[in-house]
């Protein structure tokens, strides 16, 4: 297996938020606060919100993949530091990470692979 140095999860919502009251959310559940909203091109509705903890960049945006077409969020796990040769680490955190917001009105996916079609792994209470 390929060592993949970020982690991902699309993210859909029972009811429409928007980036900026949907980060808030979530960043609240996992208890990190936010450093700021980032505007860039490169990023599906040119801009993100960015979250730091545990050696780890957090952002947070508007999906757009056409692996996860009804998702609304994308949320990327980036490690700053070096995190070891381990290369499930990132998998473990993003699946514990979408195990606890399952429960609080999301549907959650986790690719498992950055390739796409890959497939995923669907948490959450409509998940199917």
């Amino acid at each position: 297996m390929q060592r993949c140095d970020v982690a991902y999860l699309f993210v859909r919502v029972e009811h429409a938020h928007d980036l900026e009251s949907f980060s808030k959310k979530v960043f609240a559940l996992l208890n990190v606060a936010i450093k700021e909203t980032r505007h860039s091109d490169n990023w599906p509705g040119g801009r993100y919100v960015l979250a730091e903890t545990l050696g780890l960049e957090i952002r947070l945006t508007l999906a757009d993949d056409s692996d996860f077409p009804d998702y609304h969020f994308w949320i990327t796990f980036e490690p700053q530091v070096g995190w070891g040769d381990d290369i499930h680490s990132l998998d473990g955190l993003a699946d514990a990470i979408a195990k606890h917001l399952a429960p609080h009105g999301m549907k959650i996916a986790r690719p498992l692979s950055p390739n796409a079609g890959a497939g995923s792994v669907v948490y959450g209470d409509n998940a199917t």
